[in-house]
């Protein structure tokens, strides 16, 4: 990405701009979901302990970060009505107000509220993402993808162990308080400073910091690939009708159904699970940071192979991953394993960094004729959905059994479902790598 990253206007050398968006959409979702979702997995331990909570009820808190989903339906049209910048600023506000009203509130009701709420302005910052990446990318869009989604990653990997050791010290009343300084600050500020430019042709730039024809530079509409033009075209009841009527889309949701259960069990419940082994809470702390180290990697990883190789290997693989993944957290429930912890880190980790910009790639290829804007709106909608459901139904399945060997198992096996739909995703023709200019 050499190229891109140093080109600029004519004549001049300099950092491409888009560089720069995408170093302040790391920062925005290692705020936005490091602070939000791994730093707030942490406060299901204290907070059963002092309202007395059921592990279900508290699980639930974590994943009412995902209850807006329905709202993903329309974020193709929002972007279009509204905004990706406004709805993306909007959002990171949305989050830092409400986490800091959930400091003061001790009511399950009221934390719940705030929480959904919270899941609100997640969803109308994460929306935007892919739609940004690709009016300032191309060649790069699979990289630049991860790289973003790397930073929800690395966030957890610093805010996880920082949060663990701010409730340990202070309570999770402060730790709420500090994620907020962080949001408003690291999360916000770069986002400000870099998004008063919607577009490189803004810049008299194409995409990827390539230089613009000169009928461009006087105002001319670009003659580029259709997947590389500003992606908003099309209403939304044209695109979600074409999605609908496919069945490739739902084979794509079945297997996101089952893949994201299995995700969203593991990482709910990954850090009672690890301590209800009897490893100590900062450990588990470290565990769960060194997941979303790991994750970071996969996002990086996995963009960076998506842009040269096919889609169907890195699938087959990051399914694999979950698979291995969810049978290390088993080990460690059943055997203590230090080693099967360290193994769950790595291979969750991975398939936490890398599914999303893996199923994202995988619509582009499936769907190139539709906007991104809306595919990714109907396939996140997906995601969210699973996730919202998947935390709680793990954590009543412990609260029946007791134990977490049940729980665990009924994951390891919604892997291998994921794999059985993907297998009729990957056997049609169009996931070979793509064609490098």
């Amino acid at each position: 990405m050499s190229d891109s990253l140093t080109t600029s206007l004519p004549g001049a050398r300099s950092i491409y701009h888009g560089s720069k968006v995408v170093a302040a959409l790391f920062f925005a979702g290692f705020m936005v979901y490091g602070g939000g979702l791994y730093g707030f997995a942490l406060f299901v331990p204290p907070l059963t302990a002092e309202f007395h909570w059921s592990r279900a009820a508290t699980s639930a808190l974590v994943t009412a970060f995902w209850l807006s989903a329905p709202l993903i339906l329309f974020g193709g049209a929002a972007i279009q009505r509204v905004g990706a910048i406004r709805l993306l600023i909007a959002g990171i506000v949305i989050e830092a107000v409400c986490l800091a009203a959930l400091s003061t509130v001790s009511s399950f009701d009221e934390m719940y509220v705030l929480r959904a709420a919270m899941g609100f302005g997640k969803v109308m910052f994460a929306v935007t993402l892919p739609y940004i990446v690709s009016r300032w990318f191309s060649r790069h869009y699979s990289l630049c993808l991860g790289i973003v989604w790397s930073g929800w990653q690395f966030g957890g990997l610093a805010l996880a162990p920082i949060t663990g050791e701010i409730i340990a010290r202070h309570g999770w009343r402060v730790a709420c308080l500090a994620i907020v300084v962080g949001l408003l600050s690291l999360g916000l500020l770069p986002v400000l400073a870099t998004m008063r430019f919607r577009s490189p042709r803004e810049l008299g730039q194409g995409l990827d910091g390539s230089p613009l024809p000169g009928a461009a530079l006087r105002g001319a509409r670009l003659a580029l690939p259709a997947r590389a033009i500003e992606d908003t075209g099309g209403s939304l009841a044209l695109n979600l009708g074409v999605l609908l009527r496919t069945p490739m889309f739902w084979l794509i949701a079945a297997a996101t159904l089952c893949f994201y259960t299995t995700y969203g069990g593991l990482l709910t419940q990954q850090d009672p699970a690890v301590e209800g082994a009897g490893f100590s809470p900062r450990l588990a702390a470290i565990v769960l940071g060194s997941t979303a180290g790991f994750a970071g990697l996969g996002s990086l990883g996995v963009g960076w192979i998506l842009d040269r190789y096919s889609v169907r290997a890195v699938g087959i693989a990051l399914h694999a991953f979950l698979f291995v993944g969810a049978l290390s957290l088993l080990l460690v429930d059943r055997a203590h394993s230090t080693f099967a912890l360290v193994t769950y880190a790595g291979f969750f980790g991975v398939t936490i960094g890398g599914s999303d910009v893996y199923f994202v790639s995988l619509m582009r290829r499936r769907f190139p004729a539709i906007s991104v804007a809306h595919s990714y709106s109907a396939w996140y909608f997906c995601e969210i959905l699973t996730l919202l459901i998947a935390g709680p139904a793990a954590g009543r399945v412990f609260d029946l059994t007791g134990n977490y060997s049940a729980t665990l198992g009924l994951l390891a096996g919604s892997a291998l479902l994921a794999c059985g739909f993907s297998f009729f995703v990957w056997r049609t023709p169009g996931l070979a790598a793509p064609v490098r200019p």
